[in-house]
């Protein structure tokens, strides 16, 4: 249960390696409210800072999962083998889409991030592949979100570990859920969150 509760807890800790990009290449909550032309500038003045914040964005992603599959396994073990499966299937849906979101992303946004530095002009085509993005980002946000509702009960039903982190599991995913929903803001790091709860808890119980 160390790996798993290792890997569930990987996406926190790679949340400061991620920030050296944002911070550096100055994407913070005021680079996201801009205009698009005046995002793709940003961009273009701060390349290399951009794909930094999708790549590691993108290992956490996959080390997390890996950290579900295992939590998956031992909430199976433990007496909960449909909860369990129903929520990693939900969660995949969600990662699988934030990962195609991410890299359209980073690939297109940079792209005509340099046809603007180069010609002066916004091409037309990104405007669809940054929409694109940016509900693949929400739907990985609430979608992962209401997977851990899932993982929550499951915890709680079978006392795989103390019920505190079974309970802010679930609350914790029903309130960012609901927040982005209602929003329709967030940062894909907020997917992180509640599995982290679920690998502490897990760690206490091992060591």
């Amino acid at each position: 249960m160390v790996l798993v509760a290792v890997l569930l807890l990987s996406g926190i800790g790679l949340i400061a390696v991620e920030s050296v990009g944002y911070v550096r290449g100055g994407y913070d909550s005021a680079f996201w409210k801009l205009p698009l032309d005046d995002k793709l500038d940003h961009v273009a003045k701060n390349p290399w800072e951009w794909w930094w914040v999708s790549v590691w964005g993108l290992i956490g992603l996959f080390l997390v999962t890996g950290g579900m599959f295992g939590l998956r396994d031992t909430l199976g073990e433990a007496g909960e083998p449909v909860l369990a499966s129903v929520a990693l299937g939900g969660y995949s849906v969600a990662a699988v889409a934030w990962v195609v979101g991410l890299i359209i992303q980073t690939a297109s946004v940079s792209e005509a991030a340099r046809q603007r530095a180069d010609t002066g002009t916004t091409p037309s085509w990104i405007h669809p592949f940054w929409n694109g993005a940016y509900f693949a980002e929400l739907f990985w946000i609430a979608g992962a979100n209401l997977a851990y509702v899932l993982v929550g009960l499951a915890v709680l039903l079978t006392g795989l570990v103390p019920a505190w982190a079974g309970w802010i599991t679930l609350i914790g995913g029903l309130i960012i859920a609901a927040g982005v929903l209602i929003t329709r803001e967030g940062f894909p790091q907020l997917g992180y969150l509640p599995p982290a709860v679920i690998g502490i808890a897990l760690l206490i119980e091992t060591l």
